[in-house]
Formats: C-alpha cells, structure tokens, sequence
C-alpha cells in the first residue's frame, strides 16, 4: 500500500463516518429493523447522524486550524486532541438526547451511546497515551455488529469478515502513515471491540 493509498483509506473510514456507516449497515441487514421503519424515516435518521457527528464536528475542526488551535486536521500531537475530543463527544452525547423524543429501535440508541463513550474512553487514554482512534472506531463497530447479528440472528460470518478486513485495512494504512505503532493499533482496535461488546450484551 502506497501512502497515497494510505491516506484515501484513512479519509474513507474516519471515525467520525462510523456511526453513520454503522447506521447505514444496520439498516441493510435483512431484519425486524428495516421492516419496522420506513425507508424516509432511515433516511432521516441517517441524516441527521451524519450531520451531528460528521460534518459538524469536521467544520469545528477546520475552524480550530484556522485560529491555530490545532496544528494539523491529522492531529498527530496527542497534546492538540482534548479539545477536538470535547466538541465530538459533546455533539455526540446532543445526538444522543434528539433522537430520545423519537421511537426507534433501541440499538441505534445503543450504537449512539456507545460511540458516544468510546469518545470519553480515547479521551481519557490520550491524557497518558496516543491511542489510535481510527482502530477503536474499528474495533466499536466490530464488537458491535457482532452483537446485533446475535441480537436478530443473522449469519454475522459474512459481515464480520468484511469488517475484519476494513480493521485489518485501516491499521495497514495507519502504519503506513506512521501515524500510530503497532501497540497505539492493536490496543485501540481490541479496546473499541470488548467495549462494544460489553455494551452490546445489555440487548440481550
């Protein structure tokens, strides 16, 4: 893998696109969810999380750049992270009460929730340690969707291989970038995997 390549990965599976792709996931799956709710009503929802905690937050961002708050939109500094975190988790959790006054499956509460606290989790990690956030993303939505699948029991061979294989990928690139060690990988991924899951076990 070229580091271009690298980089395109690294944008494509950014942590703050996972709980939209988990979303989007979710509701691709051939089950009581999507049966449940209309497709304008997905759609919506879909919306309104890619907003809250994607492109809002990304903006944020770009605006703290500006007034040189942060060095760098890649914010390899561990130090310039705290405060990116605080703005993701605070739009996060706001997320998380709007879609209270709706009634929607309980596991799209679960996923927000819990990337929700995956966010407080890095932050409080990065205070001694620059953990990867890109594999815990990876990891959250692994350990999640494994659950789920157990949860409405659906196959989750074919799922969780593609997932693997999107993890597997992205340390690849994060490597490659030398934006994190081996270490700052694994632990992120196993770290956003056994929260998710521990989480998740609450369904059943």
């Amino acid at each position: 893998m070229g580091e271009r390549l690298a980089r395109v990965v690294s944008y494509i599976l950014h942590p703050l696109l996972m709980p939209t792709y988990g979303l989007l996931l979710l509701f691709s799956l051939d089950s009581v969810i999507s049966l449940l709710m209309p497709y304008k009503a997905r759609m919506a929802v879909v919306v309104v999380i890619f907003l809250n905690t994607a492109l809002v937050p990304a903006l944020f961002f770009i605006f703290l750049k500006s007034r040189r708050v942060i060095s760098s939109l890649k914010m390899q500094n561990r130090y310039e992270r705290n405060i990116p975190f605080i703005i993701t988790a605070v739009f996060y959790f706001v997320t998380y009460i709007m879609l209270q006054k709706y009634n929607l499956p309980q596991i799209i509460y679960f996923l927000i929730f819990g990337s929700s606290c995956l966010i407080i989790l890095a932050m409080i990690i990065n205070i001694w340690w620059k953990i990867s956030i890109h594999m815990i993303a990876e990891g959250g939505i692994t350990g999640a969707f494994a659950c789920i699948c157990l949860y409405l029991r659906i196959n989750p061979i074919v799922l969780m291989i593609a997932l693997i294989m999107a993890s597997g990928l992205t340390g690849f690139a994060r490597l490659k970038l030398e934006a994190h060690s081996p270490a700052q990988v694994y632990a992120g991924f196993i770290t956003g995997l056994v929260f998710m899951c521990g989480l998740f076990m609450f369904l059943r």
